[in-house]
């Protein structure tokens, strides 16, 4: 009686074929995982820069209130006194067009990145810039970061704004086999110094 022996030559095409769908999908859900942050971050930026539209408009309708009590008094006849001068220029020079800033960090911001988050201290007069970015084979680990400062510190609008640009912290997660760095910038604020007279 003859024996034969029965081999299976789909199986190892089975194998191969599996592990590529696999491969594949784990390339899907990488995407689908960036692609889902970016979009979350840019619904948050929108979000926070609605808010601080709202504060620009809040604070160009006190400088229109306070021109307009100018020009009141102005036709009253009566004198501005030296503090009501002073008071008005400060409150000029310190109004800060966030939409401009939003609009040139948008700019700047390369495709591979999204900004998570935007938050302004005002006692220490500082932006935090909170976002993510891929991190290529070829690249270290802040390359990217580091060149996005740059990008900020040689832009003279935004660098007039926010002369000091520098690297707060952050911190690498791994995703689906591709590397994600989470990021946080700081900005620091030009502020107006106030000169007192000294009295004699």
């Amino acid at each position: 009686m003859k024996k034969f022996i029965i081999i299976n030559l789909n199986q190892t095409d089975s194998k191969e074929a599996k592990t590529a769908r696999w491969k594949e999908r784990g390339r899907w859900t990488v995407f689908t995982v960036i692609l889902l942050s970016l979009i979350f971050a840019n619904t948050s930026l929108f979000v926070i820069g609605s808010g601080y539209s709202r504060l620009i408009a809040q604070k160009e309708n006190e400088i229109a209130d306070v021109k307009q009590r100018i020009r009141n008094l102005q036709a009253q006849g009566k004198n501005l006194s030296k503090q009501d001068i002073l008071s008005f220029a400060e409150l000029e020079n310190n109004r800060t067009l966030w939409a401009r800033n939003f609009e040139l960090l948008g700019k700047m911001t390369p495709d591979d990145m999204a900004l998570t988050g935007l938050k302004f201290n005002k006692r220490n007069k500082k932006l935090y810039i909170e976002g993510i970015s891929v991190v290529y084979k070829d690249e270290e680990e802040y390359e990217i970061v580091y060149d996005y400062i740059n990008l900020m510190k040689r832009n003279r609008e935004f660098s007039k704004k926010f002369p000091k640009v520098k690297f707060r912290q952050g911190s690498l997660k791994k995703i689906r086999g591709q590397d994600i760095v989470h990021f946080e910038i700081e900005a620091a604020l030009r502020t107006t110094a106030k000169k007192r007279k000294k009295k004699s």
